[in-house]
């Protein structure tokens, strides 16, 4: 591997994680919710559809975006995810009214979602041909961004989206800026949402075109230096279609074993602030001096640290053992989790099960991308990807609408968090499956070469036999050509 190149895949991944950090925004949804709703009177149910068109929206963006990045490289669709990304804030800021409910859907969601899509897809392939040598870790480096932009925005975005100030109260621009970095609470005034939008969204726009700028796929045929594929999920890697990939068990088991545990984590991580505000009463973890960086030691901020944390974790431990194996312990650890939650009180206890759902729930967004990548290839990972992400669609619907109805049914989160320990389990036992078929698709392939080559031989010992059978009749052919 040439000094350039080896310089040259550390810059990518520069680049992957400041596009994630921006993409990862997503997750702060919530800071738009009370906003919008005092001043439109929505409901609850209004606002929330929003955030569910964007989550369908965005695995189902990956399908197009994964092709395209497949075949003009990451730089171009990355940057065409991030135009959309901020298009969408521009135009919920003109168009979004109290009558007009469907423009947060169209704008926030639909294009919104599309352009994450876009751009998401993008740093995970290109991380990946750039590091054939560490893919789960690379993987997971990639998408640490996404796990922890919602933490680094939640907090400044929740002040900038108050409503304006009047007068001599009007929040400047160093105002903006002090509080965008976290070194101010400011002073109980902010821009307002038709203001934030469209701060948001020329900033998403530049910082996600400009992390698109660094990204680039390696030289075709190009590996590092002395590395061989030859760790077991490495070996016999042949380049699948999407076409072919979706007709095999071990893709569609793959797939199943997403929707159970993104479903799982979805579901609780979504009631994860009213189920820890009730256990502390309303009490805050952070002490007074921390000011506005408390909220990275409250237990939203540690689940979703530990979130980020938990995607290079398990990207690395998937390495070493392989990505079923990964999978199987951290289901296990999870369902684990959930089942013992209902017993959490203390303070430590609080934290732990906070640190350690969000970092099992994080190592989902390592191991699929790799598991994929291992399985059916590098060189259409980005189509593959989007569609076994698709799986991450429908978990986006299910997870939170299941949970709040088991919610609403029995008020109490005892339900909700034993049916994601359920789902955890089944999703463990189908890694066991995905196991199976990958060896067994491994051990197939060398069959079928052998096979292949003993045909070849074969034809070559008839040859003799042919060319004898042959002869007569191109002699009679020739001879007739002479008369």
């Amino acid at each position: 591997m040439s000094e350039g190149h080896s310089k040259k895949r550390w810059t990518v991944l520069a680049g992957a994680l400041i596009v994630q950090v921006i993409l990862g925004t997503v997750y702060a949804f919530s800071v738009f919710v009370k906003p919008l709703e005092l001043e439109f009177g929505w409901g609850r149910t209004t606002t929330q559809w929003a955030f569910s068109f964007a989550l369908m929206s965005f695995a189902m963006a990956m399908i197009p975006a994964g092709r395209l990045q497949d075949r003009i490289g990451p730089r171009k669709v990355a940057s065409i995810g991030g135009l959309l990304l901020g298009l969408s804030f521009l135009l919920g800021s003109v168009l979004v009214a109290e009558s007009r409910p469907w423009a947060l859907y169209l704008t926030y969601g639909v294009l919104g979602g599309a352009g994450i899509g876009f751009a998401y897809v993008c740093p995970i392939a290109s991380c990946m041909k750039w590091f054939p040598d560490k893919k789960g870790l690379v993987t997971g480096l990639s998408v640490a961004g996404f796990g922890a932009g919602a933490l680094f925005f939640a907090g400044p975005a929740s002040i900038l989206i108050l409503p304006q100030g009047t007068g001599a109260e009007a929040m400047g621009l160093s105002n903006v800026l002090l509080v965008a970095l976290g070194i101010t609470k400011g002073g109980g005034f902010g821009l307002g949402w038709k203001m934030f939008f469209v701060l948001h969204g020329v900033t998403s726009a530049a910082m996600v075109i400009f992390g698109a700028s660094l990204l680039s796929n390696p030289p075709k045929g190009w590996k590092p230096d002395g590395w061989q594929a030859n760790a077991p999920q490495s070996v016999n890697t042949v380049d699948t279609g999407w076409k072919d990939m979706l007709n095999t068990p071990l893709c569609c088991m793959l797939w199943i074993t997403f929707i159970f545990g993104a479903t799982s984590g979805l579901m609780a991580i979504g009631q994860w602030k009213p189920l820890m505000g009730s256990i502390l009463n309303g009490k805050t973890f952070a002490p007074e001096w921390m000011g506005t960086f408390g909220r990275f030691v409250e237990p939203v901020g540690i689940l979703a640290i530990f979130n980020a944390l938990g995607r290079i974790f398990w990207g690395k431990v998937s390495d070493l053992i392989d990505r079923p194996r990964a999978m199987m312990i951290m289901f296990l650890a999870q369902g684990m989790a959930f089942m013992m939650l209902v017993t959490v009180e203390s303070h430590f206890t609080i934290f732990l099960a906070s640190a350690w759902v969000g970092l099992n729930f994080g190592g989902n967004f390592a191991l699929f991308p790799s598991a994929t990548a291992d399985y059916f290839g590098t060189k259409n990972i980005g189509m593959n990807y989007g569609w076994i992400f698709t799986a991450y669609g429908v978990a986006g619907i299910l997870g939170p609408v299941v949970g709040g109805v088991l919610f609403d049914a029995t008020q109490s989160y005892v339900m909700a968090f034993v049916f994601a320990g359920i789902l955890c389990f089944i999703a463990a036992g189908c890694s066991v499956v995905v196991w199976g078929l990958a060896r067994a698709r491994a051990n197939a392939r060398p069959l079928k070469a052998a096979i292949a080559d003993i045909n070849a031989l074969k034809d070559l010992e008839r040859l003799p036999e042919r060319e004898a059978v042959q002869a007569p009749s191109l002699n009679r052919e020739y001879a007739a050509e002479g008369s």
